[in-house]
């Protein structure tokens, strides 16, 4: 039990609050290592709501170097929307992200992301026995649908800016003369770090698009109109050739979409709540 006294000269009413929310956050949180199908440790940031929660969101982050600690702010306040609601949250450190001593960022391989997902679906079900909600964002969303029909415990995904064709997304933002060159040389600089051919030809070999047809769970995807760098037309020829896909286009929106603050947690919070509680 922790006691805080009501009258304090040196704690205003805001840090009380701050205080409070706080401890209440550090007593969700716990870091967990488990070992992925990729053979390699990829470590868990849970936010723990119970031990016997009605659903498990998993969220796959972006890029290739962030980490979940680093990238859990693009989820808004859905973390805490969680935890006030018998959800749990976790957020994965995937492999071979720049911060693990023995897994060098050049050998990056996003087939191992999508085995890592699927270890930590694996440690959901066994942990908690919940239906599971995936999240996933950019590239996150490539790893996200790649392991869509992994377990029947998926019961809805949500995708920020999906990266659907992520092989073309990195072709076409690349310099084309590098590009041309890199199977040749096996050797092309990609927005974060220096990779071998072979990070292509996986990206290439799942292809999410090629999953979107044959998935039958409810899809939510959030999608800028001007969205530079994952085309929102990949997501709307998804929502042609998938009717279980709402997608909510951002009329001028980016990459990094903005919308007014509220509107994409609301949407995401009455998502969750219709599939988990049908």
């Amino acid at each position: 039990m922790i006691i805080v006294p009501i009258e304090s000269p040196s704690l205003s009413q805001n840090d009380l609050y701050t205080l409070l929310e706080s401890w209440y956050t550090s007593d969700m949180k716990l870091r967990k290592d488990i070992q992925s199908k990729s053979n390699k440790t990829i470590s868990l940031l849970i936010f723990e709501s119970s031990k016997n929660p009605k659903a498990t969101i998993i969220y796959s982050h972006g890029g290739f170097t962030n980490n979940a600690e680093k990238d859990i702010g693009a989820t808004g306040t859905l973390k805490d929307y969680c935890l006030q609601n018998n959800i749990n949250f976790i957020a994965i450190d995937f492999s071979n992200n720049g911060t693990q001593k023995d897994q060098p960022l050049e050998e990056l391989i996003f087939s191992n992301r999508i085995k890592d997902l699927e270890s930590t679906i694996d440690f959901v079900t066994s942990e908690y026995h919940s239906p599971i909600v995936l999240f996933g964002s950019s590239l996150g969303g490539h790893i996200t649908l790649n392991a869509a029909d992994y377990s029947p415990q998926i019961k809805a995904i949500v995708l920020n800016c999906p990266a659907i064709k992520a092989y073309e997304s990195i072709r076409d933002l690349m310099d084309k003369t590098e590009f041309d060159n890199w199977q040749k040389t096996n050797k092309a600089f990609v927005f974060e770090g220096v990779f071998g051919y072979n990070f292509y030809e996986d990206l290439l070999e799942h292809d999410a698009s090629k999953k979107i047809p044959n998935l039958h769970i409810p899809i939510l995807i959030f999608h800028g109109t001007e969205d530079k760098i994952t085309p929102i037309k990949n997501s709307r020829e998804a929502r042609e050739k998938n009717k279980k896909i709402e997608l909510v286009e951002i009329e001028g929106g980016g990459h990094r979409f903005n919308m007014k603050p509220g509107v994409w947690e609301t949407k995401v919070e009455e998502f969750i709540n219709k599939h988990i509680n049908p």
